[in-house]
């Protein structure tokens, strides 16, 4: 199984400046631009409309943070907690989750261009009503998550467990789920029309059409 289309990288300079001063760079901050952060709390931060952009964050965690509105560009999270944060209509453009705890998180009418989840834990989040194009979900954790009328295009998921995750008025044709885990998946007739799966997970989908197999 090979995608068809590329997932560009984020594009930051090697040498990144690290945080001189948390509240200047960080807390009262609109703007967080060739920085790298790491191993440290970000507490409370709330903040729409901000930018961040050409940045890595490392062993980070977010609490309580508000970031509604974000321009979020050319950055990296690895081994992040990000659990329940608020990325709700949002611009998100060439970013990488590597390794990230992102349970809870929102990332509703938001536009996801050229952005990969790896390894990611990200059960409950909820992308409804956004925009995802070019983007990938590897070996990641996404049960129940929510993606209720989500426009789709080049979207690939490998080996992530999608187990009762809830996927509404979202068109899956031609979206590979064949190495995912799908038990108890939602999603109306129409909408897994086209969805490459195994015979087994064919199975499964079929409990969606009110059948009885014997």
């Amino acid at each position: 199984m090979s995608k068809n289309f590329k997932i560009q990288k984020p594009k930051y300079i090697n040498d990144l400046e690290s945080i001189n001063d948390y509240n200047e760079d960080i807390l009262f901050s609109d703007r967080i631009k060739d920085r790298i952060v790491d191993g440290i709390e970000i507490l409370q931060k709330d903040d729409m409309g901000i930018s961040i952009d050409s940045c890595v964050f490392k062993n980070t965690k977010f609490i309580n943070c508000n970031l509604k509105n974000i321009d979020l560009t050319d950055t990296r999270f690895e081994n992040c907690d990000l659990s329940n944060i608020d990325f709700s209509n949002s611009a998100i453009q060439r970013v990488e989750f590597v390794n990230c705890k992102l349970v809870g998180a929102k990332f509703d009418d938001s536009h996801f261009k050229d952005v990969v989840f790896k390894e990611c834990v990200g059960r409950y989040s909820n992308f409804s009503f956004g925009e995802l194009k070019n983007v990938e979900f590897s070996l990641c954790n996404f049960q129940e998550a929510v993606f209720q009328q989500v426009y789709i295009k080049n979207v690939y998921f490998i080996k992530t467990d999608l187990s009762n995750s809830y996927f509404n008025k979202t068109s899956l044709y031609n979206v590979d789920l064949s190495t995912c885990t799908i038990d108890g998946i939602d999603s109306e007739i129409n909408d897994i029309a086209g969805v490459k799966v195994t015979p087994v997970q064919a199975l499964e989908l079929s409990k969606l059409l009110r059948i009885t197999i014997i």
